[in-house]
């Protein structure tokens, strides 16, 4: 849902934009995959990005299963879901990308949300993904929000938005 809400807020913005999943029948907890396209211009290919310009890890785990980062422009972006600053990250990360950031978003998923097996990031990357890039602004994801809460839901996301953008950590 996170990749839809930052379709939508970038929409609000004048951009083009697309989204879609890439998932398998497993259960809840498996890895998925969402990609998103932004442009100035309207989009014509249908396809799964190979070659991204930003990648967002919400669970670093992934790390032992798949290679999120694989494809990933040299001078692109990863924002990784990651307690400490990143002085422990391996260095074979440190040099994948041309911009790196951490956060904590597990934490601040268990402090809004309560502790879950899961923790419910997605909307915490929206605010990060506006702090990293600055393509697209804090309150046009505040905007897009009710398009996908409900009143009783949509203050605990804004808030989790907001505190996705003031987390972020550069490496």
């Amino acid at each position: 849902m996170g990749s839809q809400v930052l379709a939508t807020a970038a929409f609000l913005e004048g951009y083009w934009a697309q989204t879609f999943p890439q998932f398998g029948a497993e259960r809840r907890g498996a890895p998925v995959i969402a990609y998103i396209r932004l442009d100035n211009e309207p989009i014509a290919i249908r396809s799964k990005v190979y070659a991204p310009d930003l990648v967002i890890v919400m669970d670093f785990n992934l790390f032992k299963m798949v290679k999120p980062l694989d494809g990933i422009h040299s001078d692109g972006t990863a924002i990784i879901n990651y307690p400490e600053k990143g002085s422990e990250l391996p260095p074979s990360l440190l040099n994948k990308v041309g911009s790196l950031f951490t956060i904590d978003a597990t934490a601040i998923a268990h402090q809004l949300y309560g502790k879950t097996t899961i923790p419910i990031t997605n909307i915490i990357f929206t605010g990060a993904y506006c702090a990293a890039q600055g393509d697209i602004s804090l309150e046009s994801i505040f905007r897009a929000l009710p398009d996908f809460f409900p009143d009783d839901k949509l203050e605990i996301n804004r808030k989790a938005a907001q505190l996705g953008f003031e987390s972020l950590r550069g490496i």
